[in-house]
């Protein structure tokens, strides 16, 4: 499910928009929710509500939809905006504050059907990159990059990134399949699935994270935890275009 929220202080119009996006041929649900002022909508996010996307009015009362943008990103720098506005001239203001798009309020049914397509092919390729933590109560989009490894405690796995550590009720069996696929990741010990992206030295007993953290490497996986780093990083030199040997390096 892709959640998306709508910011417009004209309420007709927030109903309109939301069916014409509702009723769209996304090929997944959607959740729509609409606010009729910036602050509301800050709000929410304040309070923990996450979105994919935003699609709001540029000119508002309080808030406008620009000064909006620099206080999006802090919550929520993954959300995609797109702008809402009379005007052409605003345009320029909204690449400057990294819209995903702009559309005119006058085009919006033309327009609407070319900037959706643009959408889908964004989230579709950023799914590739985020792993979706989803409770009844929560949501959390985690960037891949940002995982240093994961660890299984009790009926949990826990995902230590960079500055913190999120338990997920989950095996970590079903982890790995969750992550298959993702060729950066790899079981190095039972209990333990390290990203080789965050590896700085590879040992017979353990491997040395980016962060000075070591992690235990069984015994009888040695051989092909080094198969696996060396095949990875092998493509991605060849793809790179970097000549050389992991092992030397």
């Amino acid at each position: 499910m892709k959640k998306i929220a709508i910011v417009d202080d004209n309420r007709e119009y927030l109903k309109e928009i939301r069916t014409e996006i509702g009723s769209s041929n996304w090929g997944y649900p959607v959740e729509i929710d609409l606010y009729e002022n910036s602050d509301q909508f800050l709000s929410s996010l304040r309070n923990g509500k996450r979105y994919d996307l935003c699609l709001s009015d540029i000119e508002m009362p309080g808030k406008n939809g620009i000064e909006l943008a620099g206080e999006i990103r802090e919550p929520d720098p993954y959300m995609l905006l797109i702008y809402l506005t009379a005007y052409t001239k605003y345009a320029v203001l909204g690449y400057k504050v990294e819209a995903f798009d702009y559309i005119l309020k006058s085009h919006f049914k033309q327009e609407w059907k070319r900037v959706l397509e643009k959408i889908k092919k964004e989230f579709e390729k950023s799914d590739c990159d985020f792993y979706f933590v989803q409770t009844p109560n929560y949501f959390e989009k985690i960037s891949l990059s940002q995982v240093l490894y994961i660890y299984k405690d009790k009926k949990y796995a826990v995902f230590v990134l960079d500055e913190r550590e999120i338990a997920v009720r989950k095996s970590l069996k079903q982890i790995r399949e969750e992550l298959a696929g993702k060729d950066q990741f790899i079981l190095i010990e039972r209990g333990y699935i390290a990203n080789i992206e965050k590896i700085k030295r590879f040992e017979q007993r353990g491997i040395e994270l980016v962060n000075g953290q070591r992690l235990p490497l069984g015994n009888i996986r040695t051989a092909e935890v080094m198969e696996k780093i060396n095949s990875y990083w092998a493509g991605y030199r060849n793809v790179m275009g970097i000549a050389g040997d992991y092992n030397n390096c």
